[in-house]
Formats: structure tokens, sequence, C-alpha cells
């Protein structure tokens, strides 16, 4: 069996923005926001850069790094440690920084799921370092066509002090993927106080490119050092993404054979469904077997038992994201294989494996 594979995401977002922070007047702007995400089952590793380029002739420049590593499961519990940094520089005169790190238990089921959290750090704004210390909680529901998420958050900076609750939602029909934010600061001692929220719309031309429009109004963030704002921006969005490298854990069955030495079954052919408001449905047509199994690195390379639907029908249905995978099936405990429907590729170890794609 083959170990957890990485994967890396590339985005890179070119576009033009109107943006008013509280206390000034609106001013036109264009923006250029590289990004780069590098994922495995249990951790992921992402940075992101912002240049904005004002009407004026000033300039802003903000980029951040984070990274966080999810514990092995205990039941339905779950911890993930985090950490982060980032700075910020407007023209040649205010300049930030900051570097925290995050503790999380989360409780999770397969639609369902709340966290509880604790953060501790520093944060510079051209001055002595301060010191960050947050506690949170939230939960999320996933229905079929939405997912909805609750928080509460209570930050000290210093001596800034701040609580603010916020629920967010995602859908997606078609080609078009919404997510929208609303929030209130209900206590503040020198964050501000009042309503936010965001919204954006992605329109998908293709696997590699989208348009973006978002809008909205968020909060000033002591942490990071973001002023609050009002803006609207339009960005055409260029996505990469390289394909999964796998490692064999151990000797696998020669292909074409069984595991007890007998001929390998019927060839199996996969097909994907996919639902940009759903869970992609994997179903693997196979004639006179009893028992269908698939390992990818979307399972942690755990073999997960299918349900039968009927006559040579197979299926189960999974969160995948979006993304290139690696897919290999086992009919009735015989070889592992690459099922039909799938582009076959040599892995890093001799063997083949089925790559298949979710947009």
């Amino acid at each position: 069996m083959r170990a957890p594979a990485a994967q890396t995401t590339g985005t890179f977002d070119i576009g033009m923005s109107t943006v008013r922070y509280d206390g000034f007047l609106a001013s036109g702007a264009a923006s250029v926001t590289p990004g780069v995400r590098w994922e495995r089952p249990n951790g992921t590793l992402t940075a992101r850069g912002t240049y904005l380029r004002f009407e004026s002739g000033h300039r802003s420049l903000q980029g951040s790094v984070a990274g966080s590593f999810f514990m092995p499961a205990a039941h339905r519990w779950r911890g993930e440690f985090s950490a982060g940094a980032g700075a910020s520089r407007y023209v040649d005169f205010a300049s930030f920084w900051h570097a925290v790190g995050e503790a999380r238990l989360h409780f999770m089921e397969s639609e369902r799921g709340a966290w509880v959290s604790g953060t501790a750090g520093r944060a510079s704004y051209g001055s002595a370092p301060r010191t960050v210390l947050a506690a949170g909680a939230g939960a999320w529901l996933r229905l079929p066509e939405l997912t909805l998420r609750v928080s509460a958050n209570l930050s000290h900076v210093g001596d800034t002090s701040y609580t603010d609750v916020e629920s967010s939602a995602r859908t997606a029909w078609g080609q078009v993927t919404l997510d929208a934010t609303l929030g209130a600061r209900v206590w503040s001692r020198g964050g501000g106080r009042g309503m936010y929220g965001e919204t954006s719309a992605a329109l998908s031309l293709g696997e590699r490119i989208a348009i973006v429009l978002s809008g909205g109004r968020y909060p000033t963030d002591p942490i990071s050092g973001s002023i609050a704002a009002r803006y609207l921006t339009v960005a055409i969005r260029i996505q990469t993404v390289s394909p999964r490298h796998t490692m064999s854990r151990g000797s696998m069955a020669p292909r074409g054979s069984g595991a007890d030495g007998t001929d390998a079954p019927t060839a199996a052919r996969l097909e994907v469904q996919v639902d940009r408001s759903r869970p992609v449905r994997l179903v693997v047509h196979v004639a006179d077997a009893s028992r269908v199994e698939v390992a990818g690195d979307f399972t942690d390379w755990q073999p997960l038992a299918l349900n039968r639907t009927g006559g040579d029908l197979w299926e189960v249905v999974l969160p995948i994201t979006s993304g290139v995978h690696r897919i290999d099936i086992r009919i009735d405990g015989a070889a592992w294989m690459v099922p039909a429907g799938t582009t076959r590729a040599p892995d890093d170890y001799g063997g083949d494996v089925g790559i298949f794609v979710v947009p």
C-alpha cells in the first residue's frame, strides 16, 4: 500500500479594486496576488503575497506564510497545531509584522463538527512587539448543497481587546462558487465595533482559469495590522496543480494476479461524478464481484469498501478536493489494479496507478 501523497497548488490573481479605508477617501488600485498551497492528508503549508498599486502612486506590500498539522484521529476527536507569520508595508512609513501559534481540538463527524482553540504570539506595528492571546470556538454543518459555519473569538493584543461573532456559508451551482461571511464585533476596547460582511463569486472558465468578483467590508485586525475598509474587486485567477506523488509502504501483489495467486478479476471501470455543490461520487462498474474497495490519496491510501447499488454498480460518496488524484481498485481481495476510465501512470516504485481529476 502507498503512503499519503502531497499536492502543490499555485494561484495567481490579477485584479482591479476600489478601496475605502475608514477615515480615508476611496481609491482605485491594481493588485497582483500570488499564492501557493502544499497539502498532505495530515497537514498543509501555504504562502501568499499581495502587491497593491494605488491610483495615487503609493504602494502596499503584504506577505504571509502558515502551516498546520493534524494529529491522528482518536474516535471522533482530532488535534490540530498551526503557526503563521506575516508582514506588511505601506509606502515608506507604516510597517507591521506578526507571528502566532494555535492549538485546536476538533470534534468531527461526516457531515458536522465543532472545535475549540487557543492562540498565542506577538505582533508589532513599528514599535515594541505586543503579546497576542486569543480563544475561540465554532461549529460547521455540511448540507447537500450548502456548507455553514459559525464561530466566536475573544482576542487580546497588548492593551486592545475585542470579541467577534461570525457566520459563513459556501455553495456552488454548476461553474459558479459562492462564499459569504457575516459578522459583528460585539465588544471592543480599542479595536472598533460594528457589523461587517464579505461575499465573493468565482466563475470557472475551465480547469485553470476563473473570474472572481468580491466585495464587502472587513474589520480592523490588530494582529495583522490591517485597517477596516470597504472594497470591490474583480480579478482573473490562474491556477496550476502538480500531480500527487506517492511512495510504496511495502511490496504489493503483482498486478494481474490475486493476493492468493489466482487470476485477477474482470477489469473495472471508474466513473467520477462531480457536482460542485455536493461531495464527489465514485462509481465502479464491475461484473461478478462480491466486494469492491478503493484506495487513493484521498483515503490516506487506506482501503475503503464501496456500496453495491444494483447490478454491476458500486459507489461511494466522498468530500474529495479539487485537483489531480491517484487511485487503485481491489475486487474480492485480489490484486490492486488500475481501473479503466483513469489515466495509467507509473508510481515511484515500479508499479502503476490510475489518475483522475476533480475540477
